[in-house]
């Protein structure tokens, strides 16, 4: 039987480009809570206007994403941070955030890169919230870092880690995204309480473009693949974002 209170948390997208009346109306609904995440100044900007709103349901992540110091520098991300991250009360948590080895082999901007990692880290530490991280082409790296840090929750975002980065990842209790049931984790019904369902809306799902309310496609396609039950998942998942988003509430 379907617990009307339990929503359909999409714990990683990306709103900025949508409009108020769109996420008004969508959220209005009461079945879709979501993380919107931020990767740069302009995004936080447009993000802020639509936090102002305080639609129901709708929570907010601030970061500086790997690619942003590669196009912009690292003088200028690191003065976005003062920007963004100046009050972390209006955020449940800090994102997107990490390394992307893909954009750049060149070892400087890979330095430069983990300076602005470490830096939002530290900041998540001090403030004791979330980190929402990217680790494409960098799940090593990504890990070799995390290993030094502890004292606040760490969610992996479409983690694409072999079997053995899984294991390690669960093991530090990490938690793990799931996109339309990818990556497709071993033994997952045993990982539940370290899984959160996204979107990473507005990204294609199958060549197909996708709507905010496919967080229930997402869900869903988990649910089904695995045999496990969609009220259980939804349960599950609403426990592991009451803990480790809103303890402070």
């Amino acid at each position: 039987m379907e617990n009307k209170d339990l929503k359909f948390i999409d714990i990683h997208c990306h709103y900025d480009n949508l409009s108020l009346e769109v996420l008004k109306a969508e959220f209005a609904k009461g079945e879709i809570s979501a993380v919107a995440n931020n990767i740069d100044i302009e995004s936080y900007r447009k993000l802020e206007r639509i936090r102002r709103e305080n639609i129901r349901g709708l929570y907010f992540a601030y970061g500086i994403y790997p690619d942003v110091v590669i196009k912009e520098g690292l003088k200028d991300c690191l003065n976005y941070l003062n920007i963004i991250l100046e009050d972390t009360k209006k955020i449940v948590a800090i994102g997107e955030i990490g390394l992307d080895y893909k954009i750049t082999k060149d070892p400087e901007l890979r330095r430069e890169q983990k300076i602005v990692f470490e830096k939002q880290l530290e900041i998540a530490k001090e403030n004791k919230l979330p980190a929402i991280i990217h680790s494409r082409y960098a799940t090593k790296a990504v890990l070799d870092i995390l290993k030094s840090w502890g004292g606040f929750p760490i969610i992996l975002h479409q983690f694409s880690g072999n079997e053995k980065e899984i294991e390690i990842a669960l093991d530090r209790n990490y938690y793990l995204t799931i996109r339309f049931n990818k990556p497709n984790l071993p033994n997952i019904k045993e990982h539940l309480d370290h899984i959160f369902v996204e979107t990473d809306y507005p990204v294609f799902f199958e060549e197909e473009p996708i709507t905010i309310s496919d967080i229930k496609k997402s869900y869903k396609l988990l649910a089904n693949e695995n045999n496990i039950d969609l009220e259980e998942l939804k349960e599950k998942i609403n426990s592991n974002f009451n803990k480790i988003f809103l303890k402070k509430e």
